[in-house]
C-alpha cells in the first residue's frame, strides 16, 4: 500500500512537472515533456482518487474512536474534549499577512513574556520575599553550618537527608519531629537555591546580579538538588516584566581558584561531602558590597524587555497605563449591562428577579473577556488586595487599579441611567414605583426592614468568601484549572449563583466599586436619601467584602494550596520580617526614619 502510495504521489509530481533532486531542491520542468496520454492521465486520477477516498476515510473512522493520547501519560478518556495537540492549536491559528510582523513588532512577542493575574487563566507563580533568605540569615547559616538533617537526628530520626529535601515526611503524632524535617527541608532547599545562585555568578563581575531562567507554565520544575546543575527557575519581580535569559557559563576550575584566592576570606556555605560529581563550592566568596541585605532581588533581576508597536502619540499613553485602561473598560461594559437589567426588570414591574442574577454572571463574562489578558479582569478592588497579599500582585499598581474600577463604576452608572431616562421618569410620573426602587437598581442595601446590621455584614461576608475560594481554585495550575477560555465563563456562572443565593437580603454587592461608584453618581444626578446616610456603604460593601475575600483566601491556601509565595506557606519568622521591612521601607518614604537608621534596626 505504501509503494503504490509513493508511485502515485511520484506520477502526480512529475504531471506537475517538479523533479528533486538529491539535495531536496524542486525545479521546474518543461509541461511539454512531461505530459501524458489524456487517457492514460484520467484513469490515473481515478485510480488515485479511489485511494485517497478510501483511505481518508478509514483515517476519519480512526480518529472518531480513538480514545485520547498523550505523551508519557498513556491512553486518557476526558469527557471534557480532546486535549491540547499541535493541530488543535494551529486550527485556530489566524492568517498572518507577510510583513505584519514587521509592522506591528509586538504581535510576535511570546505568551506570557510578563505575569499577569488574571481572573482569565492560572495566576502566575512569584518568588516573594518570604521565600528567600537574607544576606545575614546566609552568612549565620555558613557560621554556624548545620549538616544535612541535623535537626531531625537531634530527636533519633532516622531519616534519608535527600527525602527530607523533596519534602516527603512522614507524619507523626508528634509535632516536634515534623518540625525538626520541615526546618531541615527548608534549610537545604534554600542552601542549594543560593549555592546556584552564587554559583552561576562564579564568572560575573562584581556588582551584576545573576539571572535565572523561566519555564513555562505547562512544564514542572525540576527538583533542585545540586547546586551545579543549571534547572529553569520561574522567578518573576512583583511588578516587573520577565524575558528569557540563560545562565551565564561557569568558568573553569583553575580560573575560578585564581579568582577566588585574590578575595579576603572565604564562607564556607555548608558539607559537600553530598554533592555528587559536582565541583566543590566550599570556596565561594559571597562579596559584601556585590550583594544587598535583602536576597530577593538577586532572583528578580528580570529587565523589562517588553516590544511595543506605539504607531501614534496616544499609543506611547496606553502603553504605559494599557492595565488600567483596560480594567476600566471591563468594569464600565460589566456594571453598565448589569445596572440596565436591573432598570429593565424594575421598570416593566413584571420581570422575574432571576433575569437579573443571570444578567450579572454573564456581564462579569464579558468584563472577564475583554480585560483578562491584559490587566487580569479582576474588576473589584478586594480581588486585587487579596492577590497581592496571597500571591504577589504588585502593589505599586493597586491605586492606579482602584482608580480604574471606581471610575468605570461611576460611568456605567451614568450610562445606565440615561439609557433608561425616559422609562424612569415614566415609571415615576406614573406612581408605579419609588426613588427607591431606582436606587436599588444601582446600589445595594438592606432589603427589608428586618434586615439588620450583622445580618448584611455576614451575608456580604460569606458571598465574597465563596467567591474567593472559586477564584483561587481556578488560577491554581495544580488543582484543576479548566481549558483555555473557560475561566471567564466559570466565574460568570459562580456569580449568577451568588446572586440568586446572596442578593435577596442585600442585593450581593461582593464589591466595593460595584456600590461606591454608582453611590457617587446617584448623588451627583440628586439622589440624596439615605445614600450615605445608612452606614451599610461602608460596613457592607467595604468592610463585609474584604473581611469574607481575605477569609476565603487563608481557607484555601491553609487546606489546599502548596506554593510557597502564600504568606500561609511562609514561616513565622519570614513573615515578620517582611511586614517589618515594609513598615520601616514606608516610614523611610514618609521621612520618620534614616536609611542608617533602617540598616541598624534591621
Amino acid at each position: 500500500m505504501e509503494q503504490e502510495s509513493d508511485t502515485n504521489h511520484n506520477a502526480a509530481t512529475a504531471a506537475a512537472g517538479i523533479t528533486t533532486s538529491p539535495t531536496g531542491q524542486a525545479m521546474e520542468e518543461s509541461v511539454s515533456s512531461s505530459r501524458r496520454d489524456a487517457t492514460e492521465d484520467r484513469q490515473d486520477q481515478e485510480r488515485g482518487s479511489l485511494r485517497r477516498r478510501s483511505r481518508t476515510s478509514r483515517m476519519s473512522t480512526i480518529r472518531s474512536v480513538a480514545p485520547i493520547t498523550t505523551g508519557g501519560q498513556g491512553t486518557q478518556f476526558n469527557l471534557a474534549g480532546p486535549s491540547d495537540s499541535q493541530q488543535l492549536r494551529g486550527a485556530h491559528e489566524p492568517f498572518v499577512h507577510p510583513g505584519y510582523g514587521d509592522l506591528n513588532p509586538s504581535y510576535e512577542q511570546p505568551n506570557n513574556a510578563k505575569p499577569i493575574w488574571s481572573l482569565a487563566k492560572p495566576l502566575p507563580r512569584v518568588v516573594r520575599p518570604g521565600m528567600v533568605p537574607t544576606k545575614n540569615e546566609l552568612l549565620e547559616s555558613c557560621i554556624n553550618a548545620e549538616l544535612p538533617a541535623e535537626n531531625s537526628q537531634k530527636l533519633g530520626l532516622d531519616v534519608d537527608p535527600n527525602e527530607i529535601e523533596k519534602g516527603r515526611i512522614d507524619k507523626s503524632a508528634d509535632v516536634r519531629k515534623m518540625a525538626a524535617q520541615v526546618t531541615d527541608a527548608r534549610v537545604q532547599r534554600e542552601n542549594n537555591f543560593i549555592k546556584t545562585l552564587l554559583a552561576s555568578d562564579a564568572e560575573s563581575t562584581s556588582g551584576e546580579l545573576p539571572q535565572l531562567v523561566k519555564t513555562r507554565s505547562s512544564q514542572r520544575r525540576p527538583t533542585l538538588r545540586r547546586p551545579s546543575i543549571q534547572s529553569p527557575l520561574y522567578t518573576v519581580q512583583e511588578g516587573m516584566s520577565e524575558h528569557e535569559s540563560t545562565h551565564s557559563k561557569q568558568s573553569k576550575q583553575g580560573h575560578e581558584s585564581q579568582r577566588l584566592e585574590q578575595g579576603e576570606g572565604e564562607i564556607d556555605l555548608g558539607p559537600d561531602e553530598f554533592i555528587e560529581g559536582n565541583r566543590s563550592l566550599e570556596t565561594l566568596r559571597l562579596d559584601q558590597e556585590a550583594y544587598p541585605e535583602d536576597l530577593h532581588p538577586l532572583v528578580q533581576n528580570l529587565v523589562e524587555d517588553e516590544i511595543h508597536n506605539n504607531h501614534t502619540v496616544w499609543s506611547v499613553v496606553r502603553t504605559h497605563h494599557r492595565e488600567a485602561l483596560a480594567e476600566s473598560l471591563a468594569v464600565f461594559i460589566q456594571l453598565t449591562i448589569g445596572f440596565c437589567a436591573d432598570l429593565a426588570v424594575t421598570v416593566a414591574n413584571a420581570g422575574n428577579p432571576n433575569t437579573t442574577d443571570w444578567a450579572w454572571g454573564f456581564a462579569t463574562m464579558i468584563g472577564i473577556y475583554i480585560s483578562g489578558g491584559v490587566s487580569g479582569a479582576h474588576l473589584n478592588p478586594t480581588i486585587t488586595i487579596m492577590l497581592w497579599f496571597y500571591r504577589g500582585f504588585p502593589k505599586r499598581k493597586m491605586p492606579e487599579y482602584f482608580l480604574a474600577q471606581f471610575l468605570g463604576a461611576f460611568c456605567a452608572c451614568l450610562a445606565a441611567y440615561g439609557v433608561y431616562y425616559v422609562s424612569i421618569q415614566h415609571y415615576l410620573l406614573t406612581g408605579t414605583g419609588t426613588d427607591e426602587d431606582i436606587m436599588n437598581c444601582f446600589v445595594t442595601n438592606q432589603r427589608s426592614p428586618y434586615i439588620n446590621a450583622p445580618t448584611a455584614l455576614f451575608n456580604e461576608f460569606v458571598g465574597t468568601m465563596c467567591l474567593t475560594v472559586v477564584v483561587l481554585a481556578l488560577g491554581d495550575d495544580q488543582n484543576a484549572p479548566p481549558g483555555a477560555g473557560m475561566n471567564s465563563l466559570i466565574i460568570g456562572l459562580v456569580i449568577t449563583c451568588l446572586s440568586m443565593g446572596f442578593a435577596n437580603q442585600t442585593g450581593a454587592a461582593l464589591n466595593p466599586s460595584r456600590d461606591f461608584g454608582p453611590r457617587l453618581a446617584l448623588l451627583a444626578l440628586g439622589f440624596t436619601s439615605e445614600l450615605f446616610t445608612n452606614p451599610y456603604w461602608f460596613y457592607g460593601p467595604w468592610a463585609g467584602t474584604l473581611l469574607g475575600s481575605f477569609m476565603g483566601a487563608f481557607l484555601y491556601d491553609f487546606m489546599i494550596f502548596t506554593g510557597g509565595e502564600s504568606p500561609v506557606n511562609y514561616p513565622l519568622d519570614r513573615t515578620q520580617r517582611a511586614l517589618h521591612k515594609s513598615r520601616m521601607k514606608w516610614q523611610r518614604r514618609l521621612w520618620l526614619t534614616s536609611k542608617e537608621g533602617e540598616d541598624k534596626i534591621v
